[in-house]
Order: C-alpha cells, then sequence, then structure tokens
C-alpha cells in the first residue's frame, strides 16, 4: 500500500459535472488499494458539511476554503491580484485562481508531513502548484489536451476578428499548457487520442530545442507571485511518461430501466459554464432545431443543465422546448427523452455525457467531434451527423423507428459495459498507477 496525494482545485460534490465525476472515480480507486489524501478547496462555506459524502469513498479529505469566499473584501481583492498578474506574465487568470497561496501552503504542509509516493495534480493551469509538492512524484492528470478546445473554438468563430482574437490566444496558451506538462514526472490522460497529442507535442518541443527558460514558461522554480527567480543553468528538456488512464462508468447508469418510446423527445445535456456547450446548444436552436422540426413537427427539445442563465434559455422556451436547468436526477431525466443530441462544434477530452447515455441504454446522435476518441462505430452504438440536414435524417429516422432506436439503445449499453463497465476499468486503472509506484520506488 503507498501512499497518494490527489489534488483538484475545486470541491469535487456533488458530482453534477463530468470532472466532479473523473475525480471521484479515481479516488475510489486509489482508496481501494492505497491510503488517500484528498485535497481540494471549497467553493462556499456550506460545502464543508459535504466532506463526510466525499470520505465515504475511503479517503481522507482536506478542503480549506478559497481565499476570495472569505468576504466581500477579499474577494474584490483576489480578482484584481490576479487580473495583474495575468496581464504581467500572460497567464491565464484561473492558473492564479486554482494555485492560490492557500491551496499552495496546504500542499506544502500535506507533502511534506504525508510524505506521499506519488501526488497527484488535476488539470494543466493548476502547474503553479508543481513548486510545493516536496516528496515523490509529482503526476498531472489532464482532463484534456485543452489547446484543441481553443483552436476549434477559434475555427468555429463566425466573426474574423473574433476569429484572429481567439487563435492569437490558442496559440499563447498551447505554448504555455505545453511547456507545463514537461514538469511533470508523468502525465495521465482520459482517452489515447489525448496521450498521443501530449507525446506529440512534447515531442516537437523537445526537438526544436525548447527550455523552460523562457520567462513566460512555467517551471517548477517559478514563483506564481509575480516576482522573479534566481538565474540558473537552463534544465535539460524533459519528456514525461504519458499513459492512458481510462474513464468508468458507474454502475448506476447501467440499471437505468428505459421506458419504451414515448414521444419525440429530443434532450440536450451538458454544463454550461463550458463554452462548448454553450455554442453547442446556440448552433443547435439557430442551426438544427429548424431542420429537425421540419422533419418532425411534433418534435419536443428537453434541456438541461447547470452553471447559464440568459438567452438561450429564452431561446429554447421560444422553440416550444423545456428548459430543466440542472437536474440532480439523471435516471429520471433519461427517462424522459427519447434520444440525446450532442452536437459539439469543438470540445476535447472524454465527452462523459455520452458513455453514460450509452450505460442508460439511450439513443444518441452525436457530431463528430463529440465522439472523437471515444471508438464508437456510427451505425451500431449511435448515429454520426453534423450538418442541419444530417442531424435531421438522424434524429427523424430514430424517432420514426421505435424498435430499431431501442435497439441501438441496447448495443451500446453492451458497448459501455465491455469498455467502460467498473470491474473491467478498476483494475486496469490501478495497474498504470502501480507503474508509476515503481516509478517512483526507484528514482
Amino acid at each position: 500500500m503507498a501512499r497518494i496525494l490527489q489534488v483538484k482545485p475545486h470541491f469535487p460534490y456533488p458530482p453534477h459535472q463530468g470532472t466532479r465525476r473523473v475525480s471521484l472515480s479515481l479516488l475510489g480507486d486509489l482508496a481501494s488499494a492505497h491510503e488517500v489524501l484528498y485535497l481540494c478547496q471549497r467553493e462556499t462555506r456550506a460545502e464543508a458539511a459535504l466532506i463526510p459524502e466525499v470520505e465515504r469513498l475511503g479517503a481522507r479529505v482536506v478542503a480549506p476554503l478559497m481565499p476570495n469566499k472569505r468576504s466581500p473584501l477579499h474577494r474584490a481583492l483576489y480578482k484584481l491580484q490576479n487580473q495583474a498578474l495575468a496581464r504581467i506574465q500572460r497567464r491565464p487568470p484561473i492558473c492564479y485562481y486554482w494555485s492560490n497561496q492557500v491551496l499552495r501552503g496546504a500542499l506544502e504542509r500535506w507533502s511534506r508531513e504525508f510524505r506521499p509516493d506519488l501526488t497527484i495534480l488535476e488539470s494543466w493551469e493548476t502547474f503553479p502548484l508543481r513548486r510545493s509538492i516536496r516528496h515523490g512524484r509529482a503526476v498531472l492528470l489532464a482532463h484534456d489536451a485543452a489547446f484543441q478546445i481553443r483552436e476549434r473554438a477559434a475555427a468555429a468563430a463566425t466573426d474574423p476578428a473574433e476569429r484572429r482574437r481567439r487563435a492569437r490566444r490558442s496559440q499563447r496558451e498551447k505554448a504555455l499548457e505545453v511547456a507545463s506538462w514537461a514538469l511533470y514526472d508523468a502525465i495521465l490522460t482520459l482517452t489515447e487520442a489525448d496521450r498521443h497529442t501530449i507525446e506529440q507535442e512534447l515531442a516537437l518541443r523537445c526537438a526544436a530545442g525548447t527550455t523552460a527558460t523562457d520567462q513566460r514558461a512555467p517551471t517548477p522554480e517559478s514563483p506564481s507571485d509575480g516576482t522573479r527567480a534566481a538565474a540558473g543553468p537552463a534544465p535539460a528538456v524533459h519528456l514525461p511518461p504519458v499513459r492512458h488512464l481510462p474513464m468508468p462508468v458507474a454502475e448506476a447508469f447501467f440499471e437505468f430501466s428505459r421506458p419504451p418510446q414515448l414521444g419525440q423527445r429530443v434532450g440536450f445535456l451538458g454544463t454550461f459554464r463550458a463554452d462548448f456547450n454553450r455554442d453547442a446548444l446556440e448552433h443547435l436552436l439557430r442551426d438544427l432545431w429548424p431542420a429537425i422540426r421540419a422533419r418532425v413537427p411534433q418534435a419536443e427539445l428537453i434541456v438541461a443543465g447547470n452553471g447559464y442563465e440568459g438567452p438561450l434559455r429564452e431561446g429554447v422556451l421560444q422553440a416550444g422546448g423545456r428548459w430543466l436547468g440542472f437536474v440532480d436526477d439523471l435516471r429520471a431525466y433519461y427517462e424522459s427523452i427519447d434520444l440525446l443530441l450532442v452536437p459539439l462544434r469543438f470540445g476535447a477530452g472524454l465527452r462523459i455525457r455520452i458513455l453514460e447515455a450509452l450505460a442508460a441504454a439511450a439513443p444518441v446522435v452525436a457530431s463528430p467531434i463529440a465522439v472523437a476518441s471515444l471508438g464508437l462505430t456510427d451505425g451500431e452504438q449511435y448515429r454520426e451527423a453534423e450538418t442541419p440536414a444530417e442531424v435531421a435524417t438522424a434524429v427523424a429516422a430514430l424517432l420514426a423507428d421505435p424498435a430499431a432506436a431501442q435497439a441501438m439503445g441496447r448495443r451500446g449499453r453492451d458497448w459501455c459495459r465491455r469498455e467502460h463497465g467498473p470491474e473491467v476499468i478498476r483494475p486496469r486503472r490501478l495497474a498504470v498507477i502501480d507503474e508509476l509506484l515503481v516509478g517512483s520506488a526507484t528514482a
């Protein structure tokens, strides 16, 4: 049994976002075989009451309150400080928001007292925390290759000036993201495609002779408070090993019992804090829904997701749809729709909502971007569609033939059970962690 410190920049419960479910599923698997300390930050004082829910997975939880949540004055000062640092160092503000002095101090303390064999940091933007890891190996859990989201978002922009602005920002932040990967002893990805991308980008960086001496590139010694580190010899270019850490789907989704098709209800599900989900819903309302209604006049749109109050909600209602907001009971949601539509135009990483829909035996219509890296077969486990005509045709065909839709849903569930069932994934994930622990012992 090893000691593992898992670090997430925000509180993971309740698990109503895909990134939270990723973190909690990994925590449960790690705690089944190792001694685990889970370090995160609370964004509200009320989240303190939820710590026992996370500890039920078998780990000790340390969750200090974020510094900007102490008072309105703290919030204003914190925002000004982070904005100033972001401008000076030309880094995304979220790097400072997530890697603040409270979390840095907690990480330094527990790295010293807990003496973990392995410390797993989630999300590349937490790279300023790398310098606070004082014991064992430092591993990054990359939820995606984030620069790909920004590149695809730039390409999807319709205004030329906005497209150029997004492209410049994407190029700048890509260089920072790739440089941050080189800080770690190993990297974990949720998909094989992201593993390949990160390996390729690191190799290109190495071949170009790029080192961490660029003043904007992160280094383990670079302070995150805007001060300059002392000059020293240029470090060697580092190529950390990159390993695929597959994602399980919770057993509860496989236990969903979908009723027979009752109507012509099209579901859209997503966390609207993510720009790619907001863009997908806007695209659906503007471009896809008119084509769907032309083919299926009685089709009804049912939208669920948290983190948004704005004009898109009104757009759904004006289209005759239902806006559910945050739904706590996904079983009830999947029972209320006849298919799930995922028309992403950009994004990266693992589309957890698609895996969960498949496990629930819900028919899925998705864009190529949405299913990239999942390994699904069009027409077997889902229907692929991108243009308005393609989407309307796929949706109309499934709604018109409930038996075929249910058969595809069953095939999707069977595939998901084979590829992402928890009893299949846990041994594979623990084997990856064991490989990294062996490296820690020999380092």
